[in-house]
């Protein structure tokens, strides 16, 4: 080999390694702003809530991923059979005390049923590329849930507003009616459909769930992008233990 040769050899090495260097820098820097946003957003908000005693017990549940809200099937407020009506599932759901909604990425939830079906390329699309999201829904108990969930007692009114901003959440046709995506759920009473908004790093399905609460006027971090975070000012449900 000669001598330019190797030169030219030692210059592609020392432009790589240059690049190399710039790209773990600006990887820390990225996560160093990613974990100081996520601090700061453990700044709570609704600071003046108080449980109403006379009010709907609501519960969210976290697991090491992903949040979800459990709510009553009807109350004077809503009926959520009436929204969801029995035929847009594949089992029974007339047993059903309480209904779960989860928002997130569309490929995630959909294409992960279980753990086993994880795939890193669909992991990292989800995080770093904003994508598609879609809406859970589940007729369940909120007995099921065990000690994964937190409860609190929020009033009427609070929970009109927390309707709202489900209702709001899905996607809609022309007609209005929501949008049901065929051959994707996990079970007999579950199903999904096409949402509003997009998944990403700062936009997580517990994001979703922090926001939920935040416009019920429930105490809440400022920003809930990581697991658990939207329980992080709920009151622990041995708390709640005799509530309805």
């Amino acid at each position: 080999m000669s001598e330019q040769s190797n030169h030219d050899s030692v210059n592609v090495r020392g432009r790589v390694w240059k690049w190399f260097k710039r790209l773990c820098k600006a990887t820390v820097l990225l996560l160093a702003l990613y974990v100081t946003i996520v601090i700061v957003g453990l700044i709570p908000v609704n600071n003046d809530f108080q449980p109403d005693p006379d009010g709907v017990l609501i519960h969210v549940t976290s697991n090491a991923v992903h949040a979800d809200l459990i709510i009553p099937v009807s109350n004077s407020t809503i009926d959520w059979r009436h929204e969801f009506p029995n035929d847009l599932f594949s089992g029974s759901t007339l047993t059903a005390t309480h209904v779960a909604f989860g928002w997130g990425d569309k490929g995630f939830f959909i294409e992960t049923p279980t753990w086993d079906d994880l795939k890193v390329g669909t992991a990292a699309n989800a995080l770093l590329i904003p994508s598609d999201s879609c809406m859970h829904v589940a007729y369940t108990s909120a007995d099921s849930y065990g000690r994964e969930k937190r409860s609190v007692l929020i009033s009427k009114n609070q929970y009109r507003k927390l309707v709202d901003f489900i209702e709001t959440s899905f996607e809609t046709n022309d007609s209005g009616r929501r949008i049901a995506i065929s051959g994707s759920a996990y079970g007999s009473r579950d199903a999904f459909f096409e949402s509003r908004g997009h998944y990403h790093a700062l936009n997580t399905c517990n994001s979703w769930v922090g926001r939920a609460l935040a416009a019920a006027g429930v105490r809440v971090p400022w920003l809930t992008p990581m697991p658990k975070s939207p329980m992080l000012y709920l009151p622990r449900d041995e708390i709640l233990d005799l509530a309805p």
